[in-house]
């Protein structure tokens, strides 16, 4: 077959099968339907799943169709020689009539007759038997293939990792399989010999899984079982086909790609070699237009969230480049060029995708801004991206540390992954709330006959006060009998009215007293429970001794209590009202309620704007005026869910769960403590609101006494703030605006390099300007480029505050062939000392020792080649 495009493979695919006697069928839309395993349709065979399990009856035994199909698990890998997200699958399937021999003779038959492949080119892998399975070599097919046409040399034997298909989730129809691979040449790697390592990743590329021979059940105890009937499963992805049969380097350089990447390079302004972002940009951009034409729209979770992090790694790439917006128009419309003929549905959803697409870049794009121009002063300033750094990147800006690690790559800096992780790991540790670190250590040191010990009886909802026995003194690390005056111990008793932290909801303070005995007392600074169900309430012994055995009673801070049930009722309120206001998507991403205020995080792509934080605070007061009373009922887990019942994602609530009611506005699950009417509140004002994390948003809060106090301190600055402007309040803001307006004048000039004793010169025949300059590293970086595409010359900046050196290079592509600016910034710096990184157009560095233009003149000569 002579070289080919995308819709040629597909027609002469399914005519080939077609002809064998193959019903051709459409192939379904991305999302599922029914499915829930799958977020998106990820092979041929996911949506006909129950024609070979026989809930269904397919419309002929032998099928064959194109489906779309997404695959996110190697979305890291994008970009490489044949790894994308989006692609198309041939699919070919039997069930219930052929197998293993005829599945072989019409792979080899496709492969090199209607396809034209060279036989020699072609490789397959069988299954090579398990113990594990119980199940030997698939001989089978090897002699299927040899009697096809493929040498026994050319056949090899892989493990069940690689040649044995099983189910997605622990249990269904599974099978050996049996794949063919394409030798793509000797500069990819050396030739396989039997018996050694078979190359699958560079030299040997897979073009098709040419049978899944589905033959076997496995049930939930993990056994193999024979189905009632065996069926075939083949699948190759269109791309990697066409790559196959043009004899192409990679799956970008296919008709169904090239035109999208030149695109690409075309809306950033960049010409001449395809560079991996342009390859990743592309398969993004063509995913999220596939994902969102079948009626998926960019959210923070589910399916919603692979669009959104495609499009968002591609705004911040482009960012990358120094391209203020990603004109994303263009790369739609060249998606839905190439894919709407075959897919129509495209084509009707292009202009609403596309402004989807343009609404999500938008709203990203300040904070990537932000971000880029942080990670530029961090390059600068260390010449590399710690941990620490990247999770900064992470929680303040919304950079994905997988864009973070390219973009310094991009700088020619490392990242250090590791303390990333460790960075992220505390970050979740601490989103729980600090204490949670106190209950972790507790559990980790209780002796086993503690830790196992009944939970302890909860009075605190109905009382604040009550008399109990003490079970366990527990104090440096292990048991005690007696605990004296000046010593700290955990207090553990058969009931106890304290609420132990938990939910988010700090936990009671207070204080114990033996009865019958004067003098003993202690103070209860901190309740905890321990993994077992058990309070441990931290004491203080101020007086006396305590004793196991002592009958006390524990009384609850009634102050604290009030103050805590108002923030945690208030959390409730702040919930419900964040949800009517921006909508249904919103969820609690973690609490923490303590006595002088609340800290709620919830899920939302971007900042509130501030006339939507000030409906929530008005609508959550609103509530707190109709007086609502608490309603409590005890309900199994699932109907309180099904009733509507707010619940945390992910908490383990058990069987029976306390559902909490407030009017018809609010109904959560919680075992927390709360007032018994709105009321009780007093007021609530939002102290802060900020994000925490991508995707993720933080309010503050306070209720009661500290909620008036903050009125009032709000109200006294305001005043203050008119005085000065020489205003009155309610003219504040317009007179604010116009004073800032004022200040900010002569801001575009800050924001613009300075340029001063600029030197032109010509190094080797290579013309080269030289300045001192001042302003931020993004004007400096900005002004080199433009002035070295301008001029057509080679641009060297540097600037100097303080002990802070920074020098940026720009290389215009005219001298492209002759020199890369990140090679010229480390002959900088390999003489004046620093380090820096960058690409061949534009690089940056800091330097130990200030540059001069002689020293830099100095450091081109030795540089630019002759």
């Amino acid at each position: 077959m002579s070289a080919t495009d995308g819709d040629t493979i597909r027609e002469t695919f399914l005519r080939f099968f077609e002809r064998n006697g193959h019903r051709r069928i459409e192939g379904a839309s991305l999302v599922p339907v029914g499915d829930p395993t799958l977020l998106f349709v990820n092979s041929g065979m996911a949506p006909l799943k129950k024609y070979f399990t026989g809930e269904k009856v397919p419309p002929a035994p032998d099928l064959c169709d194109v489906q779309g199909c997404v695959r996110t698990k190697d979305i890291d890998d994008v970009g490489d020689r044949h790894h994308i997200t989006y692609f198309e699958m041939l699919g070919s399937w039997s069930i219930g009539h052929y197998f293993k021999e005829r599945a072989v003779e019409l792979a080899y038959a496709l492969l090199t007759g209607d396809f034209g492949l060279d036989p020699r080119r072609l490789y397959v892998s069988v299954f090579g038997g398990d113990e594990a399975l119980g199940l030997p070599p698939d001989e089978e097919s090897a002699r299927a293939w040899e009697r096809a046409g493929v040498p026994r040399d050319r056949i090899v034997a892989l493990p069940a990792e690689d040649n044995f298909w099983g189910p997605a989730g622990q249990s269904g129809p599974c099978g050996p399989c049996t794949e063919v691979f394409l030798d793509t040449g000797e500069e990819f790697g050396p030739a396989y010999v039997p018996g050694g390592v078979f190359d699958t990743k560079r030299r040997y590329i897979e073009i098709w899984n040419a049978g899944v021979f589905m033959q076997f059940d496995k049930g939930l105890d993990g056994v193999l079982r024979p189905l009632p009937f065996t069926s075939v499963d083949t699948g190759s992805g269109l791309e990697r086909m066409e790559l196959a049969l043009n004899g192409l380097d990679s799956v970008y350089d296919t008709s169904l790609f090239a035109p999208l990447v030149r695109t690409v390079q075309d809306v950033l302004g960049e010409t001449g070699e395809v560079l991996h972002h342009h390859r990743v940009i592309a398969d993004h951009l063509r995913a999220a237009v596939a994902i969102m034409s079948d009626g998926v729209r960019p959210g923070n979770e589910g399916r919603g969230y692979i669009p959104r992090r495609l499009i968002r790694k591609c705004v911040t790439l482009a960012m990358g480049r120094h391209r203020e917006r990603l004109d994303v128009a263009p790369i739609v419309d060249a998606v839905v060029r190439s894919l709407g003929p075959t897919y129509p549905r495209m084509a009707a959803e292009q202009a609403a995708v596309t402004a989807a697409i343009a609404e999500e870049r938008d709203e990203f794009g300040d904070t990537v801004r932000r971000g880029l121009d942080q990670l530029d002063r961090v390059v600068a300033r260390h010449g590399r991206v710690s941990g620490t750094d990247a999770f900064h990147l992470f929680a303040t800006y919304g950079l994905p540390v997988e864009i973070t690690r390219d973009l310094a790559a991009a700088r020619g800096v490392s990242l250090d992954r590791e303390e990333f992780d460790e960075a992220l790991r505390r970050h979740r540790e601490l989103s729980r709330g600090t204490r949670t670190d106190r209950r972790l250590r507790v559990d980790d040191v209780l002796p086993a006959a503690i830790a196992s010990r009944p939970a302890t009886e909860f009075l605190g909802y109905d009382t604040l006060s009550a008399e109990a026995t003490v079970l366990t003194l527990f104090s440096d690390g292990t048991t005690a009998e007696a605990v004296a005056a000046g010593s700290d111990a955990d207090l553990i008793v058969d009931r106890t009215p304290f609420y132990g932290e938990g939910g988010g909801q700090v936990g009671d303070r207070g204080t114990v007293r033996v009865v019958g005995r004067d003098g003993v007392l202690g103070d209860v600074i901190e309740t905890v429970v321990h993994a077992g169900g058990g309070h441990l309430h931290r004491v203080s012994v101020r007086s006396g001794v305590l004793r196991v055995g002592d009958t006390v009673t524990l009384t609850v801070d009634p102050s604290s209590r009030a103050d805590t049930a108002a923030n945690h009722t208030a959390t409730h309120l702040l919930n419900a009202a964040l949800r009517t206001v921006l909508g249904p998507h919103v969820r609690q991403a973690g609490s923490l309620v303590e006595p002088r205020r609340l800290r709620f995080d919830f899920t939302h792509p971007g900042p509130p704007a501030p006339e939507e934080l000030a409906a929530v605070e008005r609508l959550v007061n609103e509530w707190i005026l109709t007086d609502a009373p608490r309603r409590v009922e005890v309900m199994p887990a699932e109907e309180a869910k099904a009733s509507g019942a707010v619940s945390l994602e992910g908490e383990d609530y058990g069987e029976a769960v306390r559902v909490l009611s407030f009017g018809d506005f609010s109904k959560e699950l919680c075992g927390g403590t709360h007032v018994e009417h709105t009321s009780q509140l007093g007021s609530f004002r939002i102290v802060s609101e900020q994000s925490v994390a991508a995707g993720v948003r933080r309010v503050v809060a306070v209720t009661r006494r500290r909620a008036v106090d903050h009125s009032i301190e709000q109200g006294a600055a305001l005043s203050d703030v008119a005085a000065t402007l020489r205003t009155s309040p309610k003219d504040v803001v317009p007179a604010a605006r116009r004073l800032v307006a004022a200040a900010r004048t002569p801001k575009t000039a800050r924001d613009t390099a300075t340029l001063a004793n600029a030197v032109e010169t010509v190094v080797d025949d290579v013309p080269v300007m030289l300045a001192q300059a001042g302003g931020t590293v993004g004007a400096l970086r900005e002004q080199a480029r433009r002035t070295a595409g301008e001029r057509d010359r080679v641009v060297v900046l540097w600037t100097t505050s303080g002990e802070k050196n920074t020098l940026v290079v720009s290389v215009p592509a005219s001298l492209a062939d002759r020199l890369r600016a990140d090679a010229l910034v480390k002959s900088a710096t390999r003489r004046l000392g620093g380090g820096g990184g960058g690409n061949a157009r534009i690089a940056q560095g800091g330097l130990t020792t200030a540059p001069t233009t002689e020293s830099l003149i100095e450091v081109l000569t030795e540089a630019v080649p002759d």
